[in-house]
């Protein structure tokens, strides 16, 4: 079969926010793009102590949006304009980056996704945009409420291969960024004014991570939906591969058992000795 499918749907765990000290959280949207492209949504918080076990139990990983990465995580002097941190989901996201790219676990970076990853390699951050770059490009309104905007989309690039296009309109709700970015990426896109809006990682084709907000747009935008349908396809062959190598090791098993009886059942020779 040249494209063996999945038992069972591929699960993809998304990580969720804390809101307010009342609750986790995350937008409907991540789950119903991840369930539209035909995997399995869990949510899970990542700053629970046991939260890497989650790589155990999943077939790809989402790192989604949310506050602004404690710059003490890239070595920097905290910027006033920085803002909602959570330290401890910054030191669990970036510990799960890190273990899930070593392992060949699929990954997409989502805005703060993206950061994470680019942290997590060793690269670092813009804190604030308009300070850094002016506000050419809105990435953020004031009315904390997306706004969309045109990406360049490289040539020979991963996301041109997924989206087949060379320009993108997008969702966007960010005022950080990639200052310089992590040696092992590579820039996918950029928005007009320079920043860069997607990345991948040459050599573990699992890993892809975009600035923008995929998942507000994608139940009416299909190139957006594209991204999520990557992930699951992604996560779908690394399940299948997983599954054959079980079943090789479980019919391994039963060979050597069989072989464990039949020796076993096997008549003792007896010696006979002549008398003299």
């Amino acid at each position: 079969m040249d494209n063996p499918q999945p038992s069972a749907p591929p699960v993809i765990a998304l990580s969720a926010y804390e809101r307010n000290g009342e609750a986790f959280s995350l937008a409907p949207q991540y789950a119903a793009a991840v369930c539209q492209a035909g995997g399995l949504p869990i949510l899970f918080p990542p700053q629970c102590p046991e939260a890497r076990i989650i790589l155990l139990r999943c077939d790809a990983l989402v790192l989604t949006g949310g506050g602004d990465i404690s710059p003490d995580f890239y070595g920097a002097p905290c910027d006033d304009s920085t803002h909602a941190m959570h330290p401890d989901r910054d030191a669990a996201e970036i510990a799960l980056a890190r273990e899930a790219i070593a392992r060949r676990i699929p990954v997409l970076g989502i805005c703060r996704g993206l950061q994470i990853i680019n942290v997590a390699l060793g690269g670092d951050l813009l804190q604030d945009l308009p300070k850094s770059i002016g506000t050419r490009i809105c990435h953020r309104n004031a009315e904390h409420n997306p706004i969309m905007h045109e990406v360049i989309v490289l040539p020979d690039t991963l996301l041109g291969s997924i989206v087949g296009r060379d320009t993108l309109e997008i969702s966007s709700w960010h005022h950080q960024a990639i200052a310089n970015m992590a040696p092992a990426l590579r820039i996918n896109a950029i928005a007009e004014d320079g920043v860069i809006e997607a990345v991948d990682m040459p050599d573990n084709p699992d890993v892809f991570a975009v600035q923008w907000h995929p998942e507000h747009t994608a139940a009416g935008d299909p190139h957006q939906q594209t991204l999520f349908n990557w992930l699951v396809q992604r996560a779908a062959r690394r399940l299948v591969r997983t599954q054959q190598h079980t079943a090789r090791q479980r019919l391994s098993g039963k060979d050597a058992r069989k072989a464990a009886n039949a020796v076993a059942a096997k008549p003792a020779r007896r010696e006979t000795v002549k008398s003299r």
